[in-house]
């Protein structure tokens, strides 16, 4: 009978080691893959944190479907405090009462992500905290569980995202879709997109404005940005 009982014993242990191996093998991996913040996250927020800082200026996000990954990725840069305002996880409509500005009335008219959305939700965080620019998504990263009658055609949006930002002068809006229909991965491209866009305002404004310099004054200005 003891015999019995050690056996049994000896496999559950054995059981329970391979089981631990097996998940601490998994989680490693899945570590390796989920590097962070990625190579070209890094790339893109040290470009914009060397323009930001040069021209003194700052930025605030308006996030949804990223869930968080935009800002997360602008503060990995040491430094971030001198030109990252902050900014809002608008994730549940109801959130967006509290945060966003948004009405009972907004609420009820709701389609879905769309590029009107996203400039309103940048439009509102750069009136609420003054940044000299906002930047703000909102998009399908994954198949909806359920489709709403006013959004029947929500399933089909999958990796469909819109960003919308608001600057000086200038407000704009952009849709863009990934193809793929992984949520991690969507997110991912999703915060990568808005980065890029985000680089590209900050790049039109300063061509912008070496272009209406004297040449003189221009040329001591791409000088002094290049450095």
């Amino acid at each position: 009978m003891q015999g019995h009982f050690n056996n049994a014993l000896n496999y559950s242990l054995a059981s329970t080691i391979k089981i631990s191996i097996t998940r601490t093998s998994f989680f490693y991996q899945y570590q390796l893959a989920m590097e962070f913040p990625p190579p070209r996250a890094v790339e893109l927020v040290t470009a914009i944190s060397e323009i930001l800082k040069e021209r003194k200026e700052t930025v605030a996000v308006s996030e949804a479907a990223c869930g968080g990954l935009i800002s997360s990725y602008l503060v990995s840069v040491p430094g971030a405090s001198v030109w990252f305002y902050g900014g809002t996880m608008v994730y549940s409509l109801k959130s967006r009462l509290k945060l966003s500005g948004w009405e009972s009335e907004d609420i009820d008219n709701y389609t879905g992500p769309s590029q009107n959305v996203a400039l309103r939700l940048a439009r509102n965080l750069r009136l609420e905290l003054g940044a000299t620019y906002t930047l703000s998504e909102t998009g399908y990263a994954s198949t909806p569980l359920a489709t709403s009658d006013k959004d029947p055609d929500a399933a089909s949006k999958t990796g469909d995202v819109y960003f919308g930002i608001s600057a000086p002068n200038r407000d704009t809006s952009h849709v863009f879709n990934t193809g793929e229909t992984d949520r991690c991965r969507n997110m991912q491209l999703f915060a990568t997109k808005g980065l890029e866009l985000l680089l590209q305002e900050l790049q039109h404004r300063v061509e912008e404005e070496q272009a209406s310099l004297p040449v003189g004054k221009k040329q001591k200005q791409t000088q002094r940005i290049n450095e």
